[in-house]
């Protein structure tokens, strides 16, 4: 694969230029690795401010659909109030918490389970998401790479219950 390099504006308003080396599509979002990241990243396609290099190898309208449901349908649940458990239209996005301490990923699995997700504790072809900690294991990323999963931080992941957005 080629490399692809844009102009970037995050959740915050900040620019930024990013280069990835090794990269995949979906219809919404570019996930893929720079020279010094140790697990890729998620990037919303309507984020992407110019395109520097590469715009040419995307597959724009032939790029396979982002799993289901979307982040935004998250967001609307969580505006629905009190905390019990909601499942949007399509099902629940399925996710995986690798490398945190037993206590925080099962904090993490509750507030994932409060918002209607389900929580696995193996990837499979169904996980939406993997939310991976300091000590996360580097097959069972391969494993959600190859789901099609979309590799998250903590950070990420409660920013996506708040707001509905991966950053």
């Amino acid at each position: 694969m080629s490399i692809i390099k844009f102009r970037y504006c995050d959740s915050k308003g900040l620019t930024t230029e990013r280069e990835l080396l090794q990269w995949s599509e979906n219809s919404s979002y570019i996930q893929g690795r720079a020279s010094g990241d140790a697990f890729p990243k998620t990037f919303r396609k309507d984020r992407i401010v110019e395109f520097l290099l590469g715009e040419d190898l995307l597959l724009k309208d032939a790029a396979p659909p982002a799993p289901r449901p979307k982040p935004s349908d998250l967001a609307a649940a969580a505006a629905m109030s009190n905390k019990a458990a909601r499942k949007s239209s399509n099902g629940p996005n399925v996710i995986l918490f690798t490398g945190f301490s037993a206590s925080y990923r099962s904090e993490l699995e509750l507030l994932a389970e409060g918002f209607g997700m389900k929580v696995l504790k193996t990837p499979s072809k169904s996980l939406t998401f993997l939310c991976y900690g300091d000590n996360a294991g580097p097959s069972k990323v391969v494993k959600a790479q190859e789901a099609g999963a979309f590799i998250i931080s903590a950070g990420d992941f409660l920013n996506l219950l708040q707001t509905g957005e991966l950053p």
